[in-house]
């Protein structure tokens, strides 16, 4: 797949900025389209952790840097064992939904500011969170249905 628009060498970050001791905001920041990938769990997870553990943290809320996009799907370009060689979290579960399972359970109230797509991680990390806000005009959350063949959201339908 040759699409000079997307690379997986690009610099991407995911970036925390504490507003205040009480209030976080994560910044989904990797271009082109916000896709995760394996090299992001740390990233994320450094995040989450910090989320379980500071007393202080009341409020995190998770926005994008990328016009046009929230956070996307899972890297495809990646290698398969950066992947499979990431160990379980802390749930057992493996690196990704651990992170999204302790999101979902940690002592803060996370919202997800959505502009853009949040579509397969984008959706799950939207619903992890204890509150979501869209964009009425700009955004479409769905997880497309690949193996049969169906897509929840087409170019046809209106946004949210």
């Amino acid at each position: 797949m040759n699409n000079p628009s997307y690379s997986t060498t690009e610099i991407g970050e995911i970036r925390l900025m504490q507003r205040s001791s009480a209030y976080w905001r994560v910044t989904l920041d990797l271009p082109a389209l916000n896709i995760f990938g394996p090299k992001n769990v740390p990233q994320l997870n450094e995040i989450i952790t910090a989320l379980e553990t500071d007393e202080h943290v009341k409020v995190v809320a998770f926005d994008s840097a990328v016009e046009g996009f929230f956070l996307t799907h899972y890297d495809f370009l990646a290698r398969p064992e950066d992947t499979t060689g990431l160990p379980p979290g802390p749930t057992g579960l493996q690196p990704l939904p651990d992170m999204l399972v302790r999101l979902s359970r940690a002592p803060v109230v996370s919202i997800a500011s959505i502009r853009g797509r949040a579509t397969v991680v984008g959706s799950e990390l939207a619903l992890a969170c204890d509150m979501r806000f869209a964009s009425h005009t700009s955004s479409k959350i769905h997880r497309p249905r690949v193996g049969s063949g169906f897509n929840p959201v087409s170019d046809e339908q209106e946004n949210l």
